[in-house]
């Protein structure tokens, strides 16, 4: 303070100015610089005013007084014009060839006169313990801010709103005091409040000054700043001597509001941040009366029990973390161009550390040690989950003490929560997927959902759990790898394992329910848990994210027996969904559980399963290959019942491939092994196999006789999805005995059997056929619209394959209405999507229709 007093002295001194009474000073200095700015009107300068935004009410006669009669501005709305007139006299000046002080000078110099013309008037007494003359003249107008941040990414939309609530003129029908920002350790809470304050300051609106206190909520030896406490390090900040304060207690306390008060009764309004608290008790004894004031609270937990705005923190964007990665490094060695010249490896690294600031801060110091180091060198060394942590630390502290450490700041954190709520903390984090159900919450940690709830609430107002969806959670990705470094110690390894086995178990055990109600017969008792096969797909919608990862982490843990069987009972919704990338890959990891276990039974069904999804994304030779590897394994293995099974898929790969005359035989063999055994139901799927193939070969009497067998067997069963399926290969057999009407019959009853079990795949199929049949039967308008619908659910199952037929089919209808171009767009988009599926027939078929129709419509051609 008195260093800054005295450059005000010396600038006066070198102007010129005769060092003395305070408003003399001030009021010579502002005369000059108004004459030497060229006297504007003071219509112009009312302008002047009227331009911001929002605008600064002021009249003419009022700055008249400034420069005529010896009249000091106030504090508050007319020290901020008073910035902004000093600011733009300095320039008029100066383009005129006169220099005066610089502006920071000048507030001092006023805030002097100011001081000057209040001791000359007198003022009220004080309350409390404050004297007149302490309020009087030793109240200071002071900053403890620390180092202003270099620069704010990603956080201008939370910094405008923090702005919003600080300004002590905006009109608001309920003022806010109080403004808290939370988010996790590490989200950049601090670097917002300071950036605030010190754009606040530069606009002039607290003129009884900026204080900054950390307030230890989060310390490492848990020597949080009670309330009191912090009264008296608020008081000395504001020069009030030492005698005068109270010891801590309510005193200080009642000293503190006072004071406060005072300077508000002086239009001296203060911003007070209150850093890294834990409780509302630390603030809400400080909170002041007087409604000018502002406070900033920054929290690794949700306070709601504060008084005021929330602001809350959530990690960076993508593009946001790589720029302020770009940034940090451009600071330190401006030509820099590791980010620039690797967006994707910076994208990446962002990615790693999960949009965090304190983790890309890191990062950019240890790029910095490094100035040849590139990001892909880095990125190699954090990829590994298990070591992240460790290398996300660097051995240096922050500009306010902080270690640059991810794991140091979890760890404060983890250390505020009970025993329960870190019981609760690491066991979530277990959880198979990026966020997790109630359901699953309450099986890992054993609780009713009354408790379950009560540990989710806790831990989300520390910032250790956020919501994703509606009654679903997530951890960050870096609060997750210490709650899975917690729960590996030796301490919790035993409950934790014990946990991790609890939650896969459960998830086969619903995912089998939910696959069996999809394929529910009559013969079968019915889930308790499902009432309807919808119900079933919801779940597993809901789920399925969860269940990809818990086939993971079963291998993972060598839980392999769980890894195989959630694999297998995903199949059906593999299959429906058109998730063919995610059934590979589940496979992938189901075949290595399967080999470790070396049983020869398990692999056999798992090579199997490979198989018919090979089938399904139309690779029949690679199918034929893995079921003949899963019949080798059985039979070496003395055979079991699965044979027929993997016979009957083994003979429609045959079917995909023409091999017709193999597939029979092979359907044959499986046939005589279900009856054998009794299988009804295994033997009416083979019927119906040995069905389709005969309407591909044209043998539609004998198709029709084996389908309408196999529709009874489905029907005695209660089989309703099974009957859906048959339903449509029969519609298949009549359309190609010519019976349109009863091909129709048939297509709708599967279409309403598609729907009712939300067999998407199978519906757009099913569509494309019954379009065919109101199209051989006259009814083009009709169809029309059938493949409309039909392309519209294989586009968003991605069944290209299916896409490429039903554009076939629809450029047959387009070309009966003569409708060439738009049968020629059709063929075009079909020969695309059979050469994505690698159908070289199909691709074939639509080309040389494609010829034709454009050497018969040159015009469309062009």
């Amino acid at each position: 303070m008195e260093v800054f007093q005295e450059t005000v002295r010396l600038e006066a001194g070198r102007e010129g100015v005769a060092v003395g009474g305070a408003v003399e000073r001030f009021s010579t200095e502002l005369k000059r610089l108004y004459e030497d700015a060229g006297e504007p009107t003071l219509g112009q300068l009312v302008r002047l005013a009227a331009k911001q935004a929002p605008p600064i009410k002021i009249s003419d006669s009022t700055i008249s007084t400034w420069l005529n009669a010896g009249h000091v501005p106030a504090p508050g709305p007319k020290e901020k014009y008073f910035a902004l007139l000093v600011t733009y006299l300095r320039k008029q000046a100066a383009a005129r060839g006169h220099q005066h002080m610089p502006e920071g000078a000048w507030l001092q110099l006023l805030h002097a006169a100011r001081e000057e013309r209040s001791a000359l008037r007198g003022g009220r007494p004080a309350k409390a313990r404050v004297s007149p003359e302490v309020s009087r003249r030793e109240l200071r107008t002071v900053e403890t801010l620390p180092p202003r941040p270099v620069g704010l990414v990603g956080r201008e939309s939370c910094l405008a709103d923090l702005l919003s609530e600080l300004d002590p003129a905006r009109e608001k029908a309920q003022p806010s005091i109080v403004t808290a920002v939370s988010g996790m350790g590490g989200s950049g809470k601090t670097t917002l409040a300071i950036e605030a304050a010190y754009r606040a300051r530069d606009l002039g609106l607290f003129s009884g000054g900026v204080l900054f206190l950390d307030m230890r909520g989060y310390s490492s030896n848990d020597s949080d700043l009670k309330a009191e406490n912090a009264a008296e390090q608020l008081l000395r900040y504001l020069g009030v001597p030492e005698a005068d304060i109270p010891p801590a207690g309510s005193e200080v306390l009642d000293l503190w509001r006072t004071h406060a008060a005072y300077l508000g009764r002086q239009e001296r309004p203060f911003l007070l941040i209150l850093d890294s608290v834990s409780a509302a008790s630390q603030v809400l004894p400080l909170i002041p009366s007087f409604s000018q004031h502002r406070i900033i609270v920054t929290t690794r937990h949700v306070l709601a029990s504060l008084p005021g705005r929330q602001i809350e923190l959530n990690e960076l964007s993508g593009s946001s973390a790589a720029q302020l990665l770009d940034q940090a490094l451009r600071v330190a060695r401006p030509d820099d161009q590791r980010v620039a010249s690797a967006p994707e490896d910076a994208d990446q690294l962002a990615a790693l550390c999960g949009g965090l600031p304190l983790a890309l801060q890191i990062v950019a110091a240890l790029l910095k040690i490094e100035p040849k180091r590139p990001l892909a060198s880095l990125i190699d060394e954090l990829k590994d989950t298990r070591s992240r942590l460790g290398g996300l630390q660097h051995n240096d502290i922050d500009v306010l003490g902080n270690p640059l450490a991810t794991r140091a700041a979890f760890m404060l954190s983890y250390r505020r929560l009970s025993t329960e709520e870190a019981r609760a903390y690491r066991l979530l984090a277990l959880a198979p997927g990026p966020h997790f159900s109630m359901e699953t919450a309450g099986i890992l940690l054993e609780a009713p959902p009354s408790v379950t709830r009560s540990l989710i609430r806790t831990l989300m107002s520390a910032n250790l759990l956020l919501s994703n969806a509606q009654e679903r959670w997530m951890m960050h990705d870096l609060i997750r790898l210490y709650a899975e470094e917690k729960a590996d110690e030796d301490t919790n390894n035993v409950e934790s394992s014990g946990a991790l086995q609890r939650i896969l178990l459960h998830l086969l055990e619903v995912a089998e329910e939910a696959d069996g109600q999809l394929s529910w017969t009559a013969d079968e008792a019915p889930s308790e848990r499902f009432l309807s096969p919808g119900e079933a797909r919801n779940w597993l919608d809901d789920e399925y994210s969860t269940l990809l990862a818990a086939v993971s982490y079963a291998h993972y843990v060598e839980l392999d027996i769980i890894s195989i069987a959630i694999t297998l009972r995903l199949e059906r919704h593999f299959a429906q969904n058109c998730r063919l990338g995610d059934w590979a890959d589940m496979l992938e990891i189901a075949l290595k559980s399967s080999q470790r276990l070396g049983d020869p039974q398990l692999e056999a069904e798992v090579l199997s399963g490979l198989g018919r999804f090979h089938n399904a994304a139309h690779q029949p030779d690679r199918a034929f290959s893995f079921h003949q590897e899963a019949l080798r394994l059985v039979i070496e293995a003395g055979g079991h019942p699965s044979e027929a099974a993997i016979l009957s898929s083994a003979a429609s790969s045959l079917v995909e491939a023409g091999r017709f005359d193999e597939a029979m035989s092979y359907f044959e063999k499986s046939l005589t092994l279900h009856r054998k055994s009794g299988d009804i139901r295994g033997q009416g799927r083979v019927l119906h196999n040995m069905g389709t193939m005969l309407v591909d070969l044209g043998d539609l009497d004998r198709a029709v006789d084996f389908l309408r067998e196999d529709l009874r067997i489905c029907q005695k069963l209660g089989d309703r999805a099974g009957e859906g399926v048959t339903h449509n290969s029969l519609g298949r057999a009549y359309y190609d005995l010519q019976k349109y009407e009863t091909a129709a019959s048939h297509f709708q009853q599967s279409l309403n059997i598609c729907r009712e079990f939300r067999d998407a795949r199978q519906e757009g199929s099913v569509l494309k056929n019954l379009a065919n049949a109101h199209a051989s039967a006259g009814r083009l308008s009709l169809s029309l619209d059938l493949y409309q619908q039909a392309l519209r659910v294989q586009r968003t199952t991605g069944d290209r394959h299916g896409e490429g037929e039903t554009l076939m089919n629809l450029a047959v209808t387009h070309e009966e209405l003569r409708q060439i171009g738009p049968a020629i767009k059709c063929l075009e988009q079909a020969a695309i999507a059979f050469r994505e599926t690698g159908d070289k027939h199909g691709i074939q078929a639509a080309r040389r229709w494609l010829s034709n129709l454009q050497a018969r419509s040159p015009f469309h051609n062009r």
